[in-house]
């Protein structure tokens, strides 16, 4: 600072130093090449590629994108693949689901929504956001058995309860060992654990059964012991008049919120063996409150009414924008009371003085 002040007299910035302002060609040349990736086929732009496209800095580029054009990165949602045929048969399924509700006002609420699903147990490593600091590189491996272990779990719930989880396993010398799910496997576990679950609450008689269309689900043994116990208007699956849409994990509450949620505390805890992940499935289904089930049942239907609204499309996009929209009126109906208790409050204080 004293060279600098015995050099020109101030301590004001010499010109030219500073980072320069990006020029309002670069910013054109950006926003051109955003239009041009989004509006392609892909529809996902990358800083990156412009950088590279426009033979430009990223550090520029990505400025230019957040500062001045005001972007923002957005992770890509994976949603199932649809086929042309299944836009139709969801719209469908969507539109008779709803009419059932316009009948009989206690039908969701009385669907058993089923569904299996692969707990292993080591986890995975994800070496693209995993760092190992060091002074020197460590060279670190991570090893992966062939098959990694697993259990293989079954569970069911509604808007009042929880059927399960049940495991597929069999018994060995060696102890429980899990198997694959085969159609005679299923009908044994429908046979065995879960009619039972139901018959001690008594609640086989109101009870609309629901499965997805996979193979051991559609065996002939299994049907036939469906119609048995809940008639073939009880029954939403494959090869029933109410047929479940093929491809539709995201209106299953299994699929769009069960099984994602146990993933993410059962591996909290430390899992040292399958009984221990055994134990901590069953802990956690079990701590699921009935509050809880009928908030997961109320969002199924949502996702019914928006199927039937986008003649069958995916809805992931608007079921994230309605959960927004959500979250900001209960935050302003909590403001709201606490503002009411406020002035409430303040009136007694007034008075009592």
């Amino acid at each position: 600072m004293i060279a600098k002040f015995e050099e020109t007299g101030s301590f004001d910035v010499k010109p030219g130093r500073g980072r320069r302002p990006v020029s309002a060609a670069a910013v054109e040349d950006v926003a051109t090449a955003l239009q041009e990736q989004t509006s392609s086929d892909a529809g996902i732009s990358s800083a990156r590629g412009m950088s590279r496209m426009l033979d430009m800095p990223i550090s520029t580029v990505r400025k230019v994108l957040r500062n001045i054009l005001r972007c923002y990165p957005y992770k890509i949602t994976h949603v199932q693949q649809l086929l042309p045929a299944d836009l139709k048969s969801r719209e469908s399924f969507a539109l008779q689901f709803l009419a059932r509700m316009e009948v009989d006002k206690e039908w969701p609420w009385n669907i058993l929504w089923s569904d299996e699903a692969h707990f292993h147990l080591h986890g995975s490593v994800n070496t693209q956001n995993c760092r190992i600091w060091a002074t020197e590189n460590p060279f670190h491996l991570h090893s992966l058995p062939l098959h990694s272990e697993k259990v293989t779990v079954w569970c069911g719930i509604t808007a009042t309860f929880i059927v399960g989880p049940f495991f597929f396993e069999e018994i060995t010398p060696a102890g429980p060992v899990t198997c694959t799910v085969t159609g005679k496997r299923y009908e044994a576990l429908l046979r065995n654990h879960v009619l039972p679950a139901l018959q001690q609450r008594q609640c086989v008689d109101r009870t609309i059964f629901m499965q997805d269309g996979a193979p051991p689900h559609i065996a002939t043994s299994v049907k036939q012991l469906l119609r048995a116990q809940f008639g073939v208007d009880r029954i939403i699956s494959r090869h029933f008049p109410t047929t479940w849409p093929p491809r539709s994990p995201d209106l299953n509450p299994c699929d769009f919120w069960l099984w994602g949620y146990l993933k993410s505390v059962v591996y909290n805890g430390r899992i040292q063996n399958l009984a221990d992940l055994k134990a901590s499935i069953t802990h956690h289904i079990h701590c699921i409150s009935a509050d809880t089930l009928r908030s997961v049942v109320e969002h199924a239907v949502l996702r019914f009414q928006l199927v039937a609204e986008q003649g069958g499309g995916h809805i992931e996009q608007l079921v994230s924008n309605h959960q927004h929209g959500t979250n900001i009126l209960l935050m302003i109906r909590h403001k709201l009371f606490d503002m009411t208790f406020f002035f409430l409050f303040l009136a007694l204080s007034l008075l009592s003085l």
